[in-house]
């Protein structure tokens, strides 16, 4: 299937895949292009670099807050950059029993790492915000900008990395009466008590006992149904209302991690629905360049620089071929319902909205 026509069809778009191959841009391209169609579209960024509000041609974005790019007649879009911090503190406000438990939540010091810099919360924090705004029904699409990793599974295993580490077994033992008489006592209530400890110092830095068993017995209302809000997730994550578009470049390293993440998703039986081959040589004809046509470009520059342009254009060529080829490999193992768009190398980085319509025509060719 050519062009993204069919992704419109969804309710979530994620844009997923490795750092640096334009997913920002694809996710921004995508959203103008669903306003125009007449749609309220949401591109949540969680990219703390600000590529969105550059490729949007904003002075910048604020965490949590909504920027209205474009509104067109029913149309609109809008720019939000995820407040990671604040999702975590709404999730506080609404599972801690009254005021005084959630003020001494939040000046937590194991809350307060946990939330800010505990590997994967930022990226489940922005599957938390996914969900919040698909409840909410105020947007016909949202499209997620995943995070600028050189993993990109990260975003996808955030969900069970964050439960395993908030499992039941660990968290009974930090709400038992014991823990608060203090590391002594916790030792001595259980033999593998040293280990766990161990392991959440080494993930937090955080080594007061008391902060921990706070924060667990503070939010035990949370952790009673954190395994059902994660399997909600990956829920989304596969319903037919989603739909995850693997962006690429034709670079073989890159499509090798692109293959790695294909086969991930298919192990967690997330389906991808489309694949975008970004900033992409296109190959030329080179007949009308030969023979006369050489001849004339000695008569215009000179040998010498005839010669230069020649080799550079072979070289390009050369580039052209190469990614073509692998392209077509890659595009073997797709399935044949999985929707391919190419979009070319243009010549400047896109940084408003005039570039991201160019793109959009080739996302979405007429």
């Amino acid at each position: 299937m050519t062009g993204l026509g069919t992704v419109l069809g969804h309710r979530v778009v994620v844009c997923a895949g490795s750092g640096g191959v334009g997913k920002t841009t694809t996710a921004a391209a995508i959203g103008l292009h669903a306003a125009r169609q007449g749609k309220k579209a949401v591109v949540l960024t969680i990219d703390p670099a600000l590529r969105l509000a550059d490729a949007l041609g904003l002075a910048g974005l604020e965490p949590g807050r909504e920027v209205l790019v474009r509104q067109e007649g029913e149309g609109s879009l809008v720019a939000l950059m995820l407040d990671a911090k604040g999702a975590w503190d709404a999730l506080v406000e609404r599972f801690t029993p009254n005021p005084e438990v959630r003020d001494r939540i939040l000046a937590n010091r194991f809350y307060r790492h946990l939330s800010e810099s505990f590997a994967g919360s930022q990226e489940y924090m922005a599957i938390e915000q996914l969900c919040s705004l698909r409840q909410s029904g105020r947007f016909d699409l949202i499209v997620v900008d995943t995070p600028p990793s050189q993993h990109a599974l990260d975003f996808l295993e955030a969900p069970d990395r964050l439960a395993r580490f908030l499992d039941r077994k660990i968290v009974r033992w930090f709400v038992r009466p014991y823990v608060a008489a203090g590391w002594s006592a916790f030792r001595v209530a259980n033999r593998t008590a040293r280990f766990v400890l161990e392991r959440l110092e080494e993930a937090t830095g955080v080594s007061v006992l008391l902060e921990i068993s706070e924060f667990f017995t503070g939010m035990a209302g949370l952790f009673e149904g954190f395994q059902e809000r994660v399997e909600r997730a990956y829920e989304l994550f596969r319903a037919r209302e989603t739909a995850f578009v693997l962006v690429t470049s034709a670079e073989e390293p890159v499509l090798c991690q692109a293959e790695y993440l294909h086969g991930r998703m298919r192990e967690l039986s997330i389906p991808l629905r489309a694949v975008v081959f970004n900033r992409i040589h296109r190959e030329f004809d080179t007949g009308p360049l030969r023979g006369a046509g050489e001849q004339t470009l000695r008569e215009l520059v000179g040998p010498e620089s005839a010669a230069r342009l020649l080799r550079n254009f072979d070289d390009y060529e050369r580039l052209a071929r190469g990614e073509g080829v692998r392209m077509d490999a890659f595009r073997r193992q797709l399935g044949r319902r999985v929707a391919v768009a190419i979009v070319p190398n243009f010549e400047t980085d896109v940084h408003d909205l005039g570039g991201l319509e160019r793109m959009a025509g080739f996302l979405f060719p007429s």
